[in-house]
């Protein structure tokens, strides 16, 4: 272990060196739009230095992380351990996988634009910001951050009305859950005098949970309700993901849920874990109504992007539910199943982004009726899509949900648990339909698939993603392990004194 001095400037630097990476290739992707014509393959060169600049920042980040790096001295405005770095590589698993995605996706729907990767870039600066907040001020700034680009490219489709009013519909809401946020801070701090999660922690710990800092903990709680789509703060959810471009769709499901739990997880068990019994309750009946609601809801779509819309909903639940136990298993198993989320639902948007060549809203369960007959390779891969999502053994998302279930149960709530199982066959209905039309469905025309070809970027994001799914549902232990010694570097300052 090494100690590192976040109260200095140089320790501060080093400690953000991958969110630094990024807003540096941000800029560097602006520059470049501005010395180059506007053309298809302006804007692939851009895609590319985005990638590279994840890359880039990847590296750093596992060399933060393998140097053992420890927070020294008062509270600080960034958390320095292994659940950051684990939650950081994901957000950066996310937006590589969105800018795969969207290299010749763009080209494909004529969007030409090198600006988009400039955009995507700032928002990854800033779900890091928030996945690694310590400090209530950097949590917020780091929402905004990652906010604003988004709706930018929600709306990027200018020639698409669909498009435009998912922008419109995710800024409005986007804004209100700022509020939210920001009057919960206001409220913590005016009953705590402090913005450290820390500090707010020894504060509570001290004095008791007042009022104020009970009803700012649930305005806080609001507002990243809205951004990771739970219940009752997800009607934007459906619109949204069903009007933006498929590889924004992805990085929105999958980038912003990992950062808003992170950020959850952080708030509850670092600022309030002594109040555990405070906040249990309303986060437990969110994530029983998230599974319940999202997934009956799902089972009445006939559109796959609007479906996994409503799916996304049940899968917020489901991490709820690891997030409500407030123990190191339930940080633990929280991670486990983002790794999970993150690679699946990147993969499945992968997909549809072919399927729905010239209008993703046309991708039903009835246009891809015999798809394995025409293109058996995408079949198979959105077959294990379906699979893990439903938390089928052997796929990665079955060790996610089983994960959240361990957790739910060590800490005896047996109808919490009940729900959670209760739901996950219910999400059978609407999955396994999907596999059905594949595989036992005459395709509507011998010509019906013929344009579904993946690209070679895209190719690479659902290949590897669909391979990582399988392998680590077979052989999850490095996984496993390494989501637990996440957690315990992260549980070791903050449950342990709580004895959680």
């Amino acid at each position: 272990m090494t100690g590192l001095n976040l109260t200095t400037p140089a320790g501060t630097l080093i400690a953000l060196l991958p969110e630094l990476v990024v807003t540096a290739t941000a800029l560097i992707v602006l520059l470049l739009n501005a010395w180059r014509h506007q053309t298809a393959a302006d804007s692939k060169l851009a895609g590319w230095v985005a990638l590279a600049g994840i890359g880039a920042a990847t590296a750093v980040l596992v060399a933060l992380w393998r140097a053992g790096l420890v927070a020294e001295g008062p509270p600080h405005m960034v958390a320095l351990d292994g659940y950051r770095f684990a939650s950081l590589l994901l957000v950066l698993i996310a937006s590589a996988g969105a800018i795969l995605l969207s290299l010749d996706y763009l080209e494909r729907e004529d969007l030409i634009a090198p600006e988009y990767y400039a955009l995507l870039l700032m928002a990854t600066s800033g779900m890091m910001f928030l996945a690694g907040a310590e400090d209530l001020i950097v949590l917020f700034l780091g929402l905004e951050v990652m906010s604003v680009p988004i709706y930018v490219l929600a709306a990027f489709n200018r020639r698409s009305v669909l498009s435009a009013e998912a922008g419109i519909k995710y800024f409005l809401v986007g804004a209100f859950a700022s509020a939210f946020l920001l009057y919960g801070i206001a409220l913590v701090y005016g009953a705590t005098g402090q913005t450290s999660l820390t500090a707010v922690g020894a504060s509570i710990t001290q004095h008791g949970m007042s009022p104020m800092a009970a009803i700012g903990v649930a305005l806080i709680l609001i507002g990243l309700g809205f951004k990771v789509a739970s219940v009752p703060f997800h009607m934007w959810a459906p619109d949204v993901y069903d009007g933006a471009p498929t590889p924004v769709t992805a990085y929105m499901a999958t980038g912003v849920k990992v950062a808003g739990f992170v950020a959850l997880v952080r708030v509850l068990m670092v600022g309030f874990g002594t109040s555990i019994d405070t906040w249990q309750p309303l986060v437990g009946t969110l994530a029983a109504a998230s599974m319940i609601v999202g997934n009956l809801v799902a089972l009445v779509q006939r559109s796959i992007k609007r479906m996994l819309a409503y799916s996304s909903i049940a899968h917020a639940g489901y991490i709820l539910s690891a997030v409500w136990a407030g123990s190191r298993a339930g940080a633990s198993a929280t991670l486990l199943y983002l790794g999970a989320y993150v690679l699946t639902t990147l993969a499945t948007f992968g997909i549809l982004g072919i399927l729905g060549r010239g209008g993703e809203r046309d991708v039903t369960v009835d246009s891809i009726a015999g798809l394995a007959r025409n293109r058996p390779w995408i079949a198979f891969a959105l077959t294990i899509c379906m699979f893990s999502l439903l938390g089928f053994p052997g796929t990665f998302g079955f060790i996610g949900k089983w994960a959240i279930l361990t957790a739910v149960t060590a800490e005896h709530h047996r109808l919490l648990a009940i729900v959670l199982v209760l739901t996950s066959l219910v999400s059978a209905g609407y999955y396994l339909p999907v596999v059905r039309s594949i595989y036992m469905r005459e395709p509507v025309s011998d010509q019906a698939h013929e344009g579904a070809v993946l690209p070679p970027a895209a190719k690479w994001a659902v290949a590897i993603g669909v391979v990582l799914i399988l392998v680590f549902g077979v052989i999850p232990q490095i996984l496993v392990t390494g989501s637990d010694q996440s957690a315990a570097s992260f549980a070791g300052t903050v449950l342990d004194r709580i004895g959680r």
